[in-house]
């Protein structure tokens, strides 16, 4: 879910900050865990800017993982987004694209999703329906703009590797196979892909074209680097130091972090382009991912065990840099995550070049799709569609959003809209061409709007959270209804009100706001009756509660008292919880909440 600033609703324009849309694949409906972005420093992020992904900060350990961002003078971070379950790698891509992996571990089985933010900062779903149990670790991006990721096997003993590749359209492939965990990926200036499985003590190198490179090095073909290359200082084979991080300098030199699970100090080793080792840096503690600034500077993430993680950074010459903002020599930032679970910085990325904060970040899961699923979200000028109807107000930043997808998902399809703040009054607008009026451009909007009464209406629902259900995508905008109903007595506002299930009549009335003012200019509105709890719940046909001194549906208008009034038969409704709705234009104003015992 993602923070959204709405500190008022009122005849001013609407102030947003941050929304998420979250579309779930309802057959049996799925609400699933949401993701937060949150706010780092106002201004967006700029080039040379350092986004590092943290595991976890705090001890939920599920939902509490998120992507930090430095300036190149380092020091305390922002945070970009927030929310991910165990985030491990990030990538931009030449177009200034970040994408971020995120894996639900704390669900069975996992299910590993790839994120990506526009520097617009628009946040969408790039990649799903990865294999179950499958976690997904690091990113690369190869010339053409396909995107690579490294993938284990959960219920693999050894923790096997799978790397998909996943093209501009969202097709998902598999590129190649390692009998090992791996975290990394990188590649050169010619394209060729490397990768470290740290289980086996290998480096693979692959061509464009995804198949073993040969002739290597060591003569094998595809293996880089062997066991062999990890020695102690002896010059021993040291099975306890495994490859984990790569990255490239400009010179096409391959830097490897190494970790020994806290046996031993754990290195920075260094390859040629053809292959000759030698030992970059010594002594630090469970390294992981490596970086590369625009001036040759590296950096690495120290992930936290004992105590909270760091960030090196190192000259090209290999030295510690030095001074640093907190005055410790080669600390570029420290304190960072928990002591616990690898709670701190893993993987680095610097930015190409200026990004925003998300603003109106749309995360997509169809958890019940057959086949993986790309949606692209863009942001959509609110001036370039048809405005809402005049009972509707948009007004400020724009919230009007075109959402498509690499397949059609079988309806209904389940939006939820969650704000940091009141929802009361908001809407969710869906365009529907079909009902278009030609001399009333605003009649393509329809209320898709669900509250608790709606079948695939979630429980427990999200706080601050409106939902909507719809039947296909394209466009959608989020509006302020202007009226409000706020019921009468002798029902209680705070739904307390029980009566006894034989009385004949339960008066319903409710007076009306108009953007938050009362009014006494009524408008038609209509009247629906929901059963909540007790016998069958769902919807209740107006023949069972309509009396001789009603019209249908229709609420009547009581002038004299400036509010709508409707004689709710009750005898007919047996014993049980009802929600009554006042209904203006098809879009609900108010509701009404008894009990009937």
């Amino acid at each position: 879910m993602i923070s959204l600033n709405l500190k008022s609703i009122s005849r001013s324009p609407l102030r947003y900050g941050f929304l998420l849309i979250r579309l779930a694949l309802v057959a049996g409906l799925a609400i699933f865990a949401a993701l937060w972005a949150m706010p780092g420093a106002a201004r967006g992020q700029n080039q040379g800017d350092l986004f590092s992904t943290i595991n976890n900060i705090g001890p939920a350990g599920c939902s509490d993982g998120a992507v930090y961002v430095y300036t190149p003078a380092g020091g305390v971070p922002s945070t970009f987004a927030s929310g991910f379950q165990r985030p491990h790698g990030l990538v931009f891509d030449s177009a200034g694209n970040l994408f971020v992996t995120s894996s639900t571990i704390c669900d069975t089985p996992v299910k590993g999703t790839i994120f990506k933010f526009t520097p617009g900062g628009i946040m969408s779903t790039f990649a799903t329906g990865f294999p179950p149990n499958f976690f997904l670790n690091m990113l690369a991006v190869d010339n053409a703009g396909n995107l690579f990721v490294t993938a284990q096997n959960l219920d693999d003993p050894n923790q096997a590797t799978t790397i998909y590749k996943i093209t501009l359209d969202g097709t998902i492939s598999t590129f190649a196979s390692l009998p090992g965990q791996s975290f990394s990926l990188a590649f050169d200036g010619a394209g060729n892909l490397f990768t470290a499985d740290g289980v086996f003590q290998m480096i693979y190198k692959f061509t464009p074209i995804g198949t073993p490179y040969a002739p290597t090095p060591t003569g094998s073909p595809g293996v880089f680097a062997g066991p062999s290359a990890f020695t102690d200082t002896n010059q021993n084979y040291d099975p306890n130091q495994s490859p984990l991080g790569l990255a490239f300098d400009s010179n096409g030199n391959l830097y490897v972090s190494t970790e020994s699970n806290g046996l031993e100090p754990d290195l920075i080793l260094k390859f040629t382009p053809v292959g000759v080792k030698s030992t970059f840096a010594t002594g630090l503690n469970y390294p992981r991912g490596l970086a590369f600034d625009s001036s040759g500077n590296l950096f690495v993430a120290e992930v936290p065990v004992a105590t909270t993680g760091n960030i090196l950074e190192f000259t090209s010459a290999g030295a510690l840099y030095q001074p640093t903002p907190t005055g410790t020599p080669g600390v570029f930032a420290s304190g960072i995550g928990r002591a616990a679970g690898n709670g701190g910085p893993e993987f680095l990325a610097f930015a190409h070049g200026p990004i925003a904060p998300p603003t109106s970040a749309v995360a997509v899961t169809f958890p019940n799709a057959t086949a993986p699923l790309t949606t692209t979200v863009t942001s959509v000028d609110q001036n370039s569609v048809p405005p809402p109807p005049s009972n509707f107000e948009l007004n400020g930043s724009n919230l009007t959003f075109d959402i498509t997808t690499n397949t059609t998902p079988t309806p209904p399809i389940i939006l939820a809209f969650t704000l940091s703040g009141d929802v009361s009054g908001l809407k969710v607008m869906h365009c529907e061409c079909d009902t278009c009026d030609a001399q009333s451009p605003s009649s393509c909007w329809v209320d898709r709007t669900i509250d608790s009464t709606d079948p695939n209406y979630p429980s427990p629902a999200a706080d601050n959270t409106i939902y909507a259900s719809v039947n296909s995508l394209s466009p959608f905008m989020v509006a302020k209804f202007k009226y409000g109903a706020q019921v009468q007595q002798p029902i209680n506002a705070d739904g307390t009100s029980v009566f006894n299930a034989k009385r004949g009549v339960i008066p319903v009335a409710f007076k009306l706001t108009s953007d938050g003012v009362a009014t006494c200019q009524l408008p038609p509105a209509t009247i629906s009756v929901f059963r909540t709890s007790g016998g069958v719940v769902g919807s209740i046909d107006e023949s069972v509660y309509l009396l001789k001194s009603d019209s249908g549906s229709n609420f009547r208008i009581d002038s004299t008292k400036c509010q709508y009034v409707y004689n709710l038969g009750a005898s007919s409704l047996g014993a049980g919880t009802y929600q009554v709705n006042v209904s203006i234009g098809g879009s609900v104003a108010g509701s009404a909440t008894f009990a009937l015992k």
